[in-house]
């Protein structure tokens, strides 16, 4: 026998070994059983959409976005921070932050979700509800739309995007992207039906929103209303109904990460042993 082939069987026969050892075997189990053991969601970015010299939409009576996107992102962030969470925002005040910078904070916070809060525009007035989006390529006109007037500030074209997304492998982020946004767009709508809100439930869509771009976590984006509607409008304004709102997102983030499987940053056999 060569000495490349007794080398071989010896590294097996310590797999062997290893793998049949009591101690070893009860304590894969255990990683496995134990759901102490199991990954969890610690780490939120909370991004409040444009800001500074973007304002974003802008309502009939000159009602800014940017505004109302900072409110209701310091709002969510004090919530998610009493639920436990740790939480950064990507801005806390009125200043202007490129798109691709939002993300990359998120990325260097080792963030475990990322979600862009944002008012959705449209040119008919009676336009109103909720919907929320993960980055993905998309067919639908209206989705495109929403992804135009977010992208403006970006110097990446709609086409532009669509290209490099098609390039990414992003598999496994628009996956579970899209499970998230599934959990918080049912959820909002939920605790908004508690309320009397009455305005259309938009569903869960897709669409190629630079803000999104680069995340390396489960990343989505919330318009929590239509800006260019009189009634949401005021609402959006209302602290209660952003309450609603609010208890809704924290609801959607509680179910989605009691049912995470996939955590960026840890693992099972690394989440939080000694």
């Amino acid at each position: 026998m060569n000495t490349n082939k007794a080398k071989t069987l010896f590294v097996l026969m310590l797999i062997t070994v290893f793998l049949l050892s009591p101690n070893t075997h009860n304590k894969v189990l255990a990683a496995d059983s134990d759901s102490s053991e199991k990954p969890k969601i610690f780490k939120i970015v909370i991004d409040p959409g444009h800001g500074g010299k973007d304002p974003g939409a802008i309502g009939s009576n000159g009602e800014k976005e940017k505004d109302i996107t900072l409110v209701v992102g310091k709002m969510l962030a004090k919530r998610l921070t009493d639920e436990g969470f740790e939480v950064f925002l990507t801005r806390e005040d009125d200043v202007s932050l490129p798109l691709n910078e939002r993300t990359a904070f998120a990325n260097a916070k080792k963030a475990d979700l990322f979600i862009s809060i944002h008012v959705n525009a449209n040119e008919a007035k009676s336009t109103d509800g909720v919907e929320t989006y993960f980055l993905n390529l998309t067919t639908d006109a209206s989705s495109k739309k929403v992804a135009e007037r977010e992208n403006a500030m970006s110097p990446e074209s709609l086409q532009g995007l669509t290209l490099i997304i098609r390039d990414l492998m992003l598999n496994a982020k628009i996956n579970e992207s899209s499970r998230f946004a599934a959990s918080i767009q049912s959820s909002i709508i939920s605790s908004l039906r508690k309320s009397g809100y009455a305005g259309k439930d938009h569903g869960v869509k897709q669409a190629p929103f630079y803000v999104l771009m680069g995340a390396q976590m489960p990343a989505i984006l919330i318009e929590t209303g239509f800006i260019t509607n009189a009634a949401d409008c005021m609402l959006l304004n209302n602290d209660a109904h952003r309450e609603s709102i609010i208890d809704g997102i924290v609801a959607g983030i509680k179910t989605y990460t009691a049912n995470a499987t996939y955590v960026p940053n840890r693992s099972i056999l690394q989440a939080d042993s000694p």
